[in-house]
């Protein structure tokens, strides 16, 4: 990426923020929205999950393509693109308001919000520099976490019934367009091939591409399981709404310090340290789940230590590649979070079946417990970095 002036960095951080909080308050909005909807229409429970399952389904259909795409169409007209199919796929759920329409409209719509992401994330990345990097991509998170809490309280401003919500996150979407047109020619360029496919990062960079699967699975678990862990350990209604504000809360307040340390740290200890300390955390809920005022802070550290493993799994991905192999890097990061989001829910419900209530923490321990022994294998086998270097 040629060098950019003072000027040009901060329009192209805007633009990149732009993206992240279109994602962000777009799903948080419309997730919700979208569920409540086809509930007081009468749609059965599995068909609302399975709709929502488009989205992921959408993600798995295009990102493996996304670096290929860059090749052949400048990034800032591609994120463009993404935001107007997105920004129109909103009021098409009004006029179209038929579960059945509503399945290839979130999947058009998924795949939008899967360019967004990917080519946001490349951006960041390749902004980025060795000494500032952590904090960057801590920003980015926190910000797409923002979004992702402020949409419910969208939500209720502007209520769930007639066009109003739906037009809403429209004009969210297209009000992101703005600082991307103001940094228009700044975005990255993709000239060159890939060195290796997708997926082939996996096991190329393992710990740092896995960490989107670990917290892929372990936030998608939470917000759709915590609620229901709590009232079967004990608490009370109010305590079980919230809880997910607490663990957003963790994952708001802790990514940019995270971010920070892994600027001044060896990044894999950093990541190391995170995967351990979110391994802890989900072996001890079953301890305090029953008592909320232990509950409830460790839940805020969870939630601050789990975001970890996103933000430095991605900033190690800018570390170690550059042009194209970072776009296809960034693709095999967003798929695999994709992949723990459709696959973690089903398997820690079934969890919760076989042993009610803990077999959710015990599950999410299991999972980050196979992912800290990769982590620290790598920890093990490979020479520190000096992130200053």
């Amino acid at each position: 990426m040629a060098a950019l002036s003072v000027k040009e960095r901060r329009r192209s951080l805007a633009a990149v923020i732009a993206c992240i909080s279109a994602v962000g308050a777009g799903l948080g909005l419309s997730i919700p929205l979208l569920a409540l909807r086809l509930e007081q229409q009468g749609t059965d429970t599995y068909l609302i999950g399975l709709n929502t399952s488009m989205a992921a389904l959408a993600t798995f259909a295009i990102t493996p393509f996304i670096p290929k795409l860059l090749r052949h169409v400048q990034p800032d007209k591609f994120l463009m693109l993404c935001m107007a199919v997105s920004a129109l796929c909103m009021p098409a759920y009004v006029l179209f308001p038929n579960i059945w329409a509503w399945f290839p409209i979130r999947f058009l719509n998924g795949v939008a919000l899967a360019g967004l992401f990917v080519v946001s994330e490349f951006w960041i990345n390749q902004l980025a520099d060795e000494h500032n990097r952590g904090k960057l991509i801590g920003l980015y998170g926190t910000i797409l976490s923002a979004g992702f809490a402020s949409g419910p309280l969208l939500l209720m401003a502007v209520g769930t019934e007639g066009a109003a919500p739906f037009l809403a996150v429209s004009l969210i979407t297209l009000s992101a367009a703005i600082p991307l047109f103001m940094a228009r020619g700044l975005a990255p360029r993709v000239e060159e091939k890939a060195s290796r496919g997708v997926l082939a990062f996996l096991f190329v960079a393992p710990a740092a591409t896995l960490a989107g699967l670990i917290y892929g699975a372990t936030e998608t678990n939470i917000f759709n399981l915590l609620p229901i862990y709590a009232l079967r350990s004990g608490q009370s209604v109010e305590m079980a709404a919230l809880v997910l504000t607490v663990f957003g809360a963790g994952n708001i307040l802790f990514q940019l310090p995270i971010g920070a340390l892994a600027d001044r740290m060896d990044r894999r200890l950093v990541l190391l340290i995170c995967a351990g300390a979110g391994f802890l955390g989900t072996a001890f809920l079953p301890a305090v789940a029953s008592n909320p005022w232990a509950f409830i802070p460790s839940l805020f550290l969870f939630g601050g230590v789990v975001v970890g493993m996103y933000t430095v799994g991605l900033t190690l991905l800018g570390e170690r590649f550059r042009g194209a192999d970072l776009a296809s890097a960034n693709s095999a990061f967003i798929l695999l979070y994709s992949l723990g989001a459709l696959g973690g829910p089903p398997l820690a419900g079934l969890a919760m079946d076989i042993w009610d209530p803990h077999g959710l923490p015990v599950f999410m321990a299991a999972v980050i417990g196979v992912y800290l022994i990769i982590v620290g294998w790598r920890f093990s086998t490979r020479r520190p970095r000096n992130p200053k270097a």
